[in-house]
Protein backbone atom coordinates (compact mmCIF):
# COMPACT_ATOMS: atom_id res chain seq x y z
CA UNK A 1 0.00 0.00 0.00
CA UNK A 2 1.43 3.47 -0.01
CA UNK A 3 2.44 5.21 1.86
CA UNK A 4 -0.15 8.33 3.47
CA UNK A 5 -0.06 11.29 1.58
CA UNK A 6 0.32 13.79 4.72
CA UNK A 7 -0.42 17.54 4.43
CA UNK A 8 -0.40 20.11 6.86
CA UNK A 9 -3.06 22.86 7.36
CA UNK A 10 -1.82 26.20 6.52
CA UNK A 11 -0.66 27.76 9.90
CA UNK A 12 -2.53 31.11 9.01
CA UNK A 13 -6.32 29.37 7.81
CA UNK A 14 -5.88 27.26 11.26
CA UNK A 15 -5.28 30.22 13.18
CA UNK A 16 -8.13 32.03 11.65
CA UNK A 17 -10.67 29.58 11.62
CA UNK A 18 -9.79 28.71 15.90
CA UNK A 19 -10.90 32.37 16.35
CA UNK A 20 -13.44 32.61 13.74
CA UNK A 21 -17.06 31.70 13.83
CA UNK A 22 -18.30 27.90 13.06
CA UNK A 23 -18.44 27.01 9.32
CA UNK A 24 -21.05 24.88 8.67
CA UNK A 25 -20.78 22.63 5.35
CA UNK A 26 -23.94 21.57 3.99
CA UNK A 27 -23.22 18.39 1.91
CA UNK A 28 -25.98 16.68 -0.24
CA UNK A 29 -25.99 12.91 -1.56
CA UNK A 30 -27.60 10.69 -3.32
CA UNK A 31 -31.03 8.57 -1.49
CA UNK A 32 -29.45 5.31 -2.63
CA UNK A 33 -28.32 2.08 -0.95
CA UNK A 34 -24.85 1.67 -1.72
CA UNK A 35 -21.61 0.80 0.32
CA UNK A 36 -21.03 4.08 -0.08
CA UNK A 37 -24.33 5.25 1.58
CA UNK A 38 -26.24 3.09 3.01
CA UNK A 39 -30.00 2.84 3.07
CA UNK A 40 -32.14 3.91 0.49
CA UNK A 41 -34.17 7.40 1.67
CA UNK A 42 -33.96 10.70 2.51
CA UNK A 43 -32.70 9.69 6.09
CA UNK A 44 -28.93 9.81 7.09
CA UNK A 45 -28.73 5.90 9.23
CA UNK A 46 -26.37 5.85 12.00
CA UNK A 47 -24.48 3.51 9.64
CA UNK A 48 -24.63 5.61 7.16
CA UNK A 49 -21.26 4.00 4.63
CA UNK A 50 -17.83 4.76 3.74
CA UNK A 51 -18.07 8.16 1.79
CA UNK A 52 -20.45 9.40 4.29
CA UNK A 53 -17.73 8.83 6.92
CA UNK A 54 -15.16 9.88 5.04
CA UNK A 55 -16.43 13.16 4.36
CA UNK A 56 -17.45 13.49 7.75
CA UNK A 57 -14.15 12.86 9.27
CA UNK A 58 -12.97 16.06 7.32
CA UNK A 59 -14.24 18.05 10.55
CA UNK A 60 -12.08 16.72 13.51
CA UNK A 61 -8.93 17.58 10.94
CA UNK A 62 -10.49 20.93 10.36
CA UNK A 63 -10.75 23.69 13.27
CA UNK A 64 -14.40 24.71 13.31
CA UNK A 65 -15.96 23.29 10.46
CA UNK A 66 -19.12 21.75 10.66
CA UNK A 67 -20.56 19.13 8.08
CA UNK A 68 -23.89 18.46 7.73
CA UNK A 69 -25.45 15.57 5.74
CA UNK A 70 -28.72 15.43 3.59
CA UNK A 71 -30.04 13.08 0.99
CA UNK A 72 -31.81 13.29 -2.38
CA UNK A 73 -32.04 11.98 -5.77
CA UNK A 74 -28.81 12.75 -8.01
CA UNK A 75 -30.35 15.26 -9.73
CA UNK A 76 -31.59 17.06 -7.41
CA UNK A 77 -28.25 17.16 -5.70
CA UNK A 78 -26.59 19.02 -9.19
CA UNK A 79 -29.29 21.46 -8.74
CA UNK A 80 -28.79 22.43 -5.16
CA UNK A 81 -25.24 22.51 -5.47
CA UNK A 82 -25.79 25.22 -8.81
CA UNK A 83 -28.32 26.96 -6.48
CA UNK A 84 -25.98 27.46 -3.49
CA UNK A 85 -28.53 25.12 -1.63
CA UNK A 86 -26.00 22.85 -0.88
CA UNK A 87 -22.20 23.54 -0.31
CA UNK A 88 -20.86 20.41 -1.52
CA UNK A 89 -22.14 16.95 -3.18
CA UNK A 90 -20.94 13.63 -3.66
CA UNK A 91 -19.87 11.40 -5.47
CA UNK A 92 -19.32 13.74 -8.73
CA UNK A 93 -17.13 12.52 -11.48
CA UNK A 94 -15.87 15.26 -13.60
CA UNK A 95 -17.49 16.54 -16.33
CA UNK A 96 -16.83 19.66 -18.06
CA UNK A 97 -20.23 20.76 -18.28
CA UNK A 98 -20.56 20.52 -14.44
CA UNK A 99 -17.71 23.61 -14.17
CA UNK A 100 -20.87 25.20 -14.46
CA UNK A 101 -22.51 24.40 -11.18
CA UNK A 102 -19.61 24.04 -8.67
CA UNK A 103 -15.58 23.28 -8.70
CA UNK A 104 -13.49 20.34 -8.59
CA UNK A 105 -9.81 20.32 -7.55
CA UNK A 106 -8.12 21.41 -10.50
CA UNK A 107 -4.42 21.10 -11.97
CA UNK A 108 -3.24 23.01 -15.25
CA UNK A 109 -6.65 22.94 -16.78
CA UNK A 110 -8.25 19.23 -15.61
CA UNK A 111 -8.95 17.66 -12.33
CA UNK A 112 -6.64 16.76 -9.92
CA UNK A 113 -7.31 13.29 -8.84
CA UNK A 114 -4.39 13.09 -6.21
CA UNK A 115 -7.66 14.58 -4.56
CA UNK A 116 -10.39 12.73 -5.27
CA UNK A 117 -12.25 10.76 -3.01
CA UNK A 118 -12.38 7.52 -4.57
CA UNK A 119 -12.32 5.61 -8.18
CA UNK A 120 -15.01 3.58 -9.34
CA UNK A 121 -15.65 1.43 -12.33
CA UNK A 122 -19.23 1.11 -14.63
CA UNK A 123 -19.43 -2.43 -15.99
CA UNK A 124 -22.05 -3.96 -18.29
CA UNK A 125 -25.01 -6.29 -17.27
CA UNK A 126 -26.51 -8.79 -19.55
CA UNK A 127 -28.19 -12.10 -19.69
CA UNK A 128 -25.73 -14.92 -20.08
CA UNK A 129 -26.91 -16.04 -23.10
CA UNK A 130 -26.74 -12.90 -25.25
CA UNK A 131 -25.02 -12.12 -27.70
CA UNK A 132 -24.34 -8.39 -26.92
CA UNK A 133 -20.75 -8.05 -25.93
CA UNK A 134 -17.90 -5.35 -25.10
CA UNK A 135 -14.38 -5.61 -25.75
CA UNK A 136 -13.43 -2.44 -23.98
CA UNK A 137 -13.22 -0.29 -26.59
CA UNK A 138 -16.72 -1.16 -28.79
CA UNK A 139 -20.10 -2.81 -27.93
CA UNK A 140 -21.25 -5.63 -30.73
CA UNK A 141 -24.62 -7.27 -31.07
CA UNK A 142 -27.10 -4.31 -29.89
CA UNK A 143 -30.30 -4.51 -30.90
CA UNK A 144 -31.87 -2.73 -28.08
CA UNK A 145 -31.43 0.03 -25.92
CA UNK A 146 -28.37 -0.13 -23.07
CA UNK A 147 -30.08 0.96 -19.49
CA UNK A 148 -27.86 3.54 -16.92
CA UNK A 149 -28.82 5.94 -13.88
CA UNK A 150 -30.81 8.90 -14.76
CA UNK A 151 -28.30 11.56 -14.26
CA UNK A 152 -25.34 9.54 -13.96
CA UNK A 153 -22.19 10.32 -16.29
CA UNK A 154 -21.92 7.11 -17.56
CA UNK A 155 -25.53 8.46 -19.63
CA UNK A 156 -23.68 10.88 -21.99
CA UNK A 157 -20.81 8.59 -22.47
CA UNK A 158 -22.82 5.84 -23.87
CA UNK A 159 -24.19 8.15 -26.04
CA UNK A 160 -21.29 9.34 -27.51
CA UNK A 161 -20.17 6.51 -28.39
CA UNK A 162 -23.87 6.00 -30.11
CA UNK A 163 -25.48 3.70 -27.94
CA UNK A 164 -29.10 4.50 -27.13
CA UNK A 165 -29.65 4.72 -23.35
CA UNK A 166 -32.71 4.25 -21.53
CA UNK A 167 -32.37 5.90 -17.73
CA UNK A 168 -33.88 4.45 -15.28
CA UNK A 169 -34.06 5.19 -11.26
CA UNK A 170 -33.48 1.78 -9.87
CA UNK A 171 -30.68 -0.95 -10.68
CA UNK A 172 -33.80 -3.61 -9.59
CA UNK A 173 -35.76 -1.81 -12.03
CA UNK A 174 -32.73 -1.97 -15.01
CA UNK A 175 -32.22 -5.95 -14.50
CA UNK A 176 -36.18 -6.60 -14.43
CA UNK A 177 -36.46 -5.29 -18.03
CA UNK A 178 -33.18 -7.23 -18.80
CA UNK A 179 -35.50 -10.36 -17.56
CA UNK A 180 -38.32 -9.07 -19.37
CA UNK A 181 -36.24 -8.50 -23.01
CA UNK A 182 -36.79 -4.87 -23.01
CA UNK A 183 -33.10 -3.49 -23.21
CA UNK A 184 -29.81 -5.01 -24.14
CA UNK A 185 -27.93 -4.49 -21.44
CA UNK A 186 -27.09 -2.53 -17.96
CA UNK A 187 -24.34 -0.24 -17.52
CA UNK A 188 -24.11 0.47 -13.84
CA UNK A 189 -21.10 1.30 -11.04
CA UNK A 190 -19.42 -2.15 -10.86
CA UNK A 191 -19.42 -2.38 -7.08
CA UNK A 192 -23.47 -1.60 -6.74
CA UNK A 193 -24.69 -4.21 -10.00
CA UNK A 194 -22.76 -7.11 -8.29
CA UNK A 195 -24.49 -5.69 -4.76
CA UNK A 196 -27.77 -5.96 -6.57
CA UNK A 197 -27.11 -9.26 -8.23
CA UNK A 198 -25.99 -11.08 -5.52
CA UNK A 199 -28.95 -10.09 -2.83
CA UNK A 200 -31.61 -10.90 -5.30
CA UNK A 201 -31.57 -14.51 -6.44
CA UNK A 202 -34.41 -13.75 -9.04
CA UNK A 203 -31.49 -12.16 -11.10
CA UNK A 204 -29.52 -14.79 -11.94
CA UNK A 205 -29.80 -15.21 -15.19
CA UNK A 206 -27.67 -11.97 -15.51
CA UNK A 207 -23.94 -11.66 -15.56
CA UNK A 208 -20.98 -8.88 -15.68
CA UNK A 209 -19.00 -8.76 -18.29
CA UNK A 210 -15.31 -8.05 -18.55
CA UNK A 211 -13.85 -5.66 -18.97
CA UNK A 212 -15.28 -2.43 -17.39
CA UNK A 213 -16.93 -0.28 -19.67
CA UNK A 214 -15.29 3.05 -18.01
CA UNK A 215 -13.34 3.52 -14.86
CA UNK A 216 -13.78 7.41 -12.93
CA UNK A 217 -12.73 9.48 -10.74
CA UNK A 218 -14.83 10.70 -8.07
CA UNK A 219 -14.95 13.72 -6.13
CA UNK A 220 -16.25 15.67 -3.63
CA UNK A 221 -17.69 18.67 -5.52
CA UNK A 222 -17.87 22.35 -4.09
CA UNK A 223 -20.40 24.74 -5.13
CA UNK A 224 -18.91 28.15 -6.45
CA UNK A 225 -20.27 30.14 -3.88
CA UNK A 226 -18.72 28.68 -0.86
CA UNK A 227 -15.49 28.56 -2.68
CA UNK A 228 -15.51 32.32 -3.12
CA UNK A 229 -16.37 32.99 0.15
CA UNK A 230 -13.80 30.42 1.56
CA UNK A 231 -11.15 29.61 -1.15
CA UNK A 232 -8.43 28.66 1.24
CA UNK A 233 -10.79 26.33 3.15
CA UNK A 234 -11.84 24.53 0.40
CA UNK A 235 -8.21 23.39 -0.89
CA UNK A 236 -8.07 22.49 2.95
CA UNK A 237 -11.59 20.53 2.33
CA UNK A 238 -9.82 18.84 -0.57
CA UNK A 239 -6.06 18.31 1.00
CA UNK A 240 -7.98 16.52 4.38
CA UNK A 241 -9.74 14.55 2.19
CA UNK A 242 -6.97 13.10 0.02
CA UNK A 243 -4.85 12.58 3.48
CA UNK A 244 -8.12 10.35 5.01
CA UNK A 245 -8.75 8.30 1.84
CA UNK A 246 -4.88 7.30 2.21
CA UNK A 247 -5.38 6.33 6.06
CA UNK A 248 -9.02 5.70 6.56
CA UNK A 249 -10.65 4.06 3.00
CA UNK A 250 -9.06 0.43 3.56
CA UNK A 251 -10.63 0.25 7.13
CA UNK A 252 -13.97 1.63 6.17
CA UNK A 253 -14.30 -0.23 2.65
CA UNK A 254 -13.48 -3.33 4.73
CA UNK A 255 -15.93 -2.20 7.52
CA UNK A 256 -18.87 -1.96 4.72
CA UNK A 257 -18.13 -4.10 1.80
CA UNK A 258 -18.36 -7.17 4.86
CA UNK A 259 -21.46 -6.65 5.73
CA UNK A 260 -22.80 -6.12 2.17
CA UNK A 261 -21.11 -9.33 0.84
CA UNK A 262 -22.38 -11.63 3.74
CA UNK A 263 -26.41 -10.70 3.13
Amino acid sequence: MLAPIRFALPLLLCATLAQAEVVEFRVAYEDKDTPDHTGASELVPNDPGISVELVKLIEKRIPNLRISFTRKPWLRCLAELESGAADGIFASSFKQERLKIGVYPMKDGKDDRSYRLDTKSYSLYKLKDAAVSWDGSRFSQLKQDIAAMRGYAIVDDLRKMGVAVSEVDKSENAFRMLLAGRIDGFAQLTEVGDYTLKKDPSFQRIVKVTPPIVVKDYYLQISHRFQARYPELTLSIWKTLAELRQTEMERLTLKYMKGYTSD
